[in-house]
């Protein structure tokens, strides 16, 4: 590499896009202006118009103005480009040409309208493949082709002769290196032992190639990735999403494509990812928010976190954990599943429905029930036999109703064929449906907590009930899903999932993340009987921790989950087992007075429960710490205190993990090992571990 001439480019390209900035800076101001000229004009002049003219100048009005706001967003990326405008270039000799091309490699692309090229390409183009995939040598990427009445796939081949790697800030040169390697040794090394940022930030420059082939995949409709923690699932999930809204920008956008996230800080945390891979944000939305948009009973029932809860205070309890584990099982939604299509379809009886002086036999219902609209949920079957049942009203009564008064009377129909011919108490269907499963499982008929509310995995059941019967078209228009932490989700929840959401899933998670072990069943299990078709990742290698601390992690659960650790090494966690509270607090202040002297940007305290998490927090009185809950979601580095539900998905410099329990995984319930393992991969440089004996 010359590194006087690779100078020399940068300062030339900083130059070209510094002015091609100033140029188009001025173009927006002179359409904004426009913008609110014309629409000032047509403020005060809309009484002496025409309606031809005003529409003319609305349409003119509206058509500047998202000139403008496109001219906006490119003003963002050449701004953000004149801050770092490339992180890598590739010198290519494709085989049809056999003549050198340098590529350079950017967060976003960059087009010279002087030379009349591309002089950077976005990371996410095709033939910026060649930086993740390929070693100097024999190299190939291919571009998929979608103007055609069908895509087509062009491979193009040649020879890397050159592969470089920078590193640019605040519009400043800091580092060049030729790489022989697919991504230099040193510059992921230097950006994984750097200290954990408040936010999730991209790392395009450092992606591997088993996650590049994950975050390009064109193919699969349903993508999972099984991956150990640490191992880059979330960094996946986002780049993936900017992946696919770069590469199907003519069919998808921002505003059809949705993030099921984990919990509100986990949505904090990953917030500033799209904007700076150069996408507009992204909907993000939690599993519980969703089912309550869209549930039709009013009873009162637990959420995601006062299920962990009720888990974790279970203890000794195995009547719950049994509970929940045969209402999260295979087997259980399958007999449920064979209980409604039995009940409310197959067996449906109908007899003469009468609306006023309008009757509909016995024999059409049955035509159109189990007939021509057998495809449909059993309860959308009924509103669209509304649909002749009126027709037939409005002929018969030679009526003239609009399309709303007729829309209304549809739903009133079909309210009242449910209401002729099957059951609309969602809860008596699903409690009836219990009390024959407790022939086989006694206990299994109990279904609320101790406060009488309905548990979370019976809720989940019921809104299935709702989704199989009622159907859903709320986000049917859907393109895709990011599906994250999946192991947090049961059978049921995946069922919804396939019925309300169109278009393409990524589901990722970590199948031993999880509290309830299901038996010999895990997540990928439900996700296979759900999804038959789906194409499986596994990812076995953890990017987080060092080798010390991904050591003492795979301990706790044993050989099964190992995760292979990056040659990155620190100090060893620290355990000590206390006396009593007292003793384990008193060692946690001083620990954490010693970190207060590091400069590390994110530091953990993470207990079992949201509960002890909150009493550690007032015992501590440390105007340094803050405590961290679902109502109290903003993370913004510094000191705080959670419960290992919440820091799931997240990373900090150093964790401190507070239990009441002994530290012997093999002494520990299958519950307590999986807390216990969740929260100690949490952290990237330093662990220490907090029990109390007996």
């Amino acid at each position: 590499m010359d590194r006087e001439k690779e100078l020399l480019h940068f300062k030339e390209i900083s130059e070209e896009i510094s002015q091609a900035y100033q140029e188009l800076d001025k173009m927006t101001e002179l359409e904004q202006e426009k913008v609110k000229e014309l629409r000032s004009y047509i403020n005060d002049q809309y009484e002496s118009m025409d309606v031809k003219e005003l529409r003319s100048n609305v349409e003119d009005a509206g058509n500047m103005a998202l000139m403008a706001q496109a001219d906006a967003k490119r003003l963002r990326n050449l701004k953000f480009l004149m801050q770092s405008p490339y992180f890598a270039k590739l010198s290519f000799v494709p085989d049809e040409v056999g003549k050198n091309l340098d590529i350079y490699i950017g967060t976003g692309g960059f087009w010279s309208e002087k030379d009349g090229c591309a002089k950077i390409y976005d990371w996410r183009a095709p033939v910026s493949s060649l930086y993740y995939d390929f070693e100097p040598g024999r190299a190939s990427y291919r571009v998929t082709d979608t103007t055609g009445p069908s895509p087509s796939v062009e491979e193009y081949s040649g020879e890397i002769t050159e592969k470089c790697q920078f590193t640019v800030k605040d519009g400043k040169m800091l580092y060049m290196a030729e790489s022989a390697e697919r991504i230099g040794d040193e510059l992921l090394l230097k950006a994984l032992s750097g200290n954990a940022p408040e936010k999730m930030r991209p790392v395009i420059a450092t992606i591997q190639k088993e996650q590049n082939s994950i975050i390009r995949d064109s193919v699969s409709r349903e993508l999972v990735v099984d991956g150990r923690a640490g191992s880059g699932k979330t960094v996946i999930a986002m780049h993936r999403l900017a992946w696919l809204l770069y590469s199907k920008r003519k069919t998808m956008n921002s505003g059809n494509v949705l993030i099921l996230s984990p919990n509100s800080v986990f949505s904090d945390y990953i917030s500033d990812v799209m904007p700076e891979l150069m996408e507009s944000s992204v909907p993000e939305k939690q599993w519980d928010d969703l089912m309550e948009e869209l549930i039709m009973t009013d009873a009162e029932h637990e959420n995601r976190t006062e299920q962990s809860e009720r888990i974790l205070e279970s203890g000794k309890k195995s009547s719950v954990i049994d509970n929940i584990r045969l209402k999260t099982s295979i087997a259980f939604f399958d007999a449920f599943e064979a209980y409604i299509d039995k009940a409310f379809v197959e067996e449906t009886k109908f007899k003469d429905f009468h609306y006023e002086k309008v009757t509909f036999s016995k024999e059409k219902l049955e035509k159109y029930f189990f007939g021509s609209f057998s495809s449909l949920p059993a309860y959308e079957r009924y509103y669209n036999i509304a649909y002749f049942i009126v027709d037939e009203y409005v002929e018969a009564g030679g009526r003239n109703f609009g399309e709303g008064r007729k829309e209304k009377i549809r739903r009133q129909l079909q309210r009242q064929l449910i209401e002729r011919f099957s059951e609309t108490d969602l809860v008596k269907i699903y409690a009836d449906f219990l009390s024959v499963v407790a022939k086989a499982y006694p206990g299994a008929e109990i279904f609320t907590d101790d406060d009488g509310k309905i548990c979370y995995e019976d809720m989940q059941a019921i809104f299935y009930l709702q989704i199989k019967l009622y159907g859903c078209n709320a986000y049917r228009e859907l393109k895709h899903c990011i599906i994250d932490e999946m192991q947090d989700y049961s059978v049921f929840q995946f069922a919804v999932m396939k019925m309300i959401f169109g278009g393409s899933k990524t589901l990722l998670g970590d199948r031993f993340q999880v509290l309830v072990q299901n038996g010999d069943e895990n997540v990928l299990d439900a996700i296979i009987r759900i999804f038959p078709d789906r194409t499986l990742k596994i990812l076995n290698r953890t990017y987080r921790s060092t080798e010390e601390i991904s050591d003492f992690c795979n301990s706790i659960l044993g050989e099964e989950c190992h995760a292979a650790a990056y040659a990155r090494h620190g100090t060893a966690p620290e355990t000590a087992v206390c006396a009593d509270k007292e003793e384990q607090i008193k060692l946690l202040k001083t620990r954490i007075n010693d970190l207060k002297n590091t400069d590390y940007e994110s530091i953990a305290i993470i207990c079992n429960e949201e509960s002890d998490a909150y009493e550690l927090f007032r015992n501590l009185n440390d105007p340094d710490i803050r405590f961290l809950s679902e109502r109290n979601a903003g993370y913004r580095g510094g000191i705080a205190v959670m419960s290992s539900f919440l820091a799931k998905g997240m990373e900090f410099d150093a964790v401190c993990v507070v239990t009441d329990n002994g530290l012997e995984p093999e002494k520990m319930s299958q519950l307590e090992r999986s807390a216990y393992y969740i929260s100690c991969t949490r952290a990237l440089h330093e662990l220490y571990v907090y029990g109390i004996s007996g």
